[in-house]
């Protein structure tokens, strides 16, 4: 077995890797980016399954029995065999405008696929629209999550573009099969990033009004900070994720840090870089990803300095690995691989065995 922070599979591209998954058993690692070629290899040996791409993969996601993968690339959706690469179906949701998400509907059934303005549902063997889909009357959709019963969507909106460039934005939790509006938060910009705890009651979000806030899906109340509550610290948040368990949340930030925060109270546990006492910052750069191990013990960051971090609850780093800019990251299922897409090239880092990390 390798050491943590290992190496263990380069995945070479002819571009930037911009999406990356893992199948549900973790034995399949799916990477595709600004190439003609979507890669789908076995993480233990390796072995290859090639996709033609139109060279705009923008996002990929597994079923939740693995035997077939969806891929946003370009105008087009498609749902293929995992074994094979074969297309199963294909088809735009909007002609003439990129599709940049993906995701299953926990049961498998359902595909739900996201450009800047549209929320679309699919019956995942068939390709055949499910409607209503959910429009965003004010583009664009700058993240989405689902949450785990597959019943809501988050969605963060970024007002700043279009015709009126106005410095706004929301985030919007909706009933995801009636597409009405369950709660809403609106910060003072827009807002980059959103998260479901893992019961699907709360949601975290990143605004570029410089705060993370946590609030009430249903209803919109703000928990956390209370009313007038400044951070003395800006960190410029944009990134953030759940601990698998719902106590737990990271966030990342351009100061460069990778915040470990309560989830009911919002109060920092710890934080990753560690600074030597007495020793001046020494200017770390941003964080642009963030993710919760699925034991929820340790969480990773990648940042454009270019090193990707695993670290406990506290702070204290596992590993610290040099890449290439990180442009897509996740664990895998298992907890066994850290995933990331990169320039050039997609990796899995060597975690080690699972279990706590001292």
């Amino acid at each position: 077995m390798s050491q943590p922070g290992t190496v263990a599979l380069d995945v070479q591209h002819d571009g930037t890797v911009q999406a990356i998954a893992f199948s549900p058993d973790s034995t399949l690692f799916a990477s595709g980016g600004s190439d003609s070629v979507l890669r789908v290899r076995t993480t233990a040996t390796g072995t290859a399954v090639d996709v033609p791409s139109a060279g705009f993969v923008s996002s990929i996601g597994f079923s939740p029995d693995g035997a077939t993968f969806a891929v946003a690339d370009f105008e087009e959706v498609s749902v293929r065999n995992s074994s094979t690469g074969s297309a199963l179906w294909h088809g735009p949701v909007a002609p003439g405008t990129s599709v940049n998400s993906v995701r299953f509907t926990p049961d498998g059934r359902t595909l739900v696929a996201a450009t800047d303005a549209v929320v679309a549902r699919f019956d995942a063997a068939t390709g055949a629209p499910i409607l209503p889909w959910i429009t965003v009357d004010t583009p664009l959709i700058a993240d989405l999550d689902l949450s785990r019963d597959g019943a809501r969507v988050a969605l963060a909106i970024d007002e700043r573009h279009g015709g009126d460039h106005r410095l706004a934005g929301s985030a919007r939790v909706l009933d995801l099969a009636a597409g009405t509006e369950l709660g809403r938060l609106t910060p003072d910009n827009a807002v980059f990033a959103v998260a479901f705890s893992p019961d699907g009651s709360l949601v975290l979000c990143c605004a570029a009004d410089d705060t993370t806030r946590m609030f009430e899906a249903e209803g919109g109340a703000q928990l956390w900070p209370a009313e007038g509550d400044v951070d003395d610290e800006v960190t410029a948040p944009s990134c953030v994720a759940f601990d698998p368990k719902g106590r737990w949340t990271v966030v990342g930030g351009s100061d460069g840090f990778a915040r470990i925060l309560e989830a009911e109270s919002g109060v920092e546990r710890g934080r990753a870089p560690k600074l030597a006492p007495g020793l001046p910052d020494p200017g770390f750069g941003a964080v642009t990803h963030v993710a919760f191990s699925p034991d929820g013990k340790a969480a990773a960051s990648a940042s454009i300095d270019n090193v990707v971090r695993l670290f406990n609850l506290d702070g204290k780093e596992h590993y610290a690995v040099a890449t290439d800019e990180v442009m897509a990251m996740g664990f895998s299922p298992d907890g066994r691989w850290l995933g990331l897409g990169c320039w050039g090239r997609a990796l899995l880092i060597d975690n080690g065995e699972p279990g706590p990390i001292g």
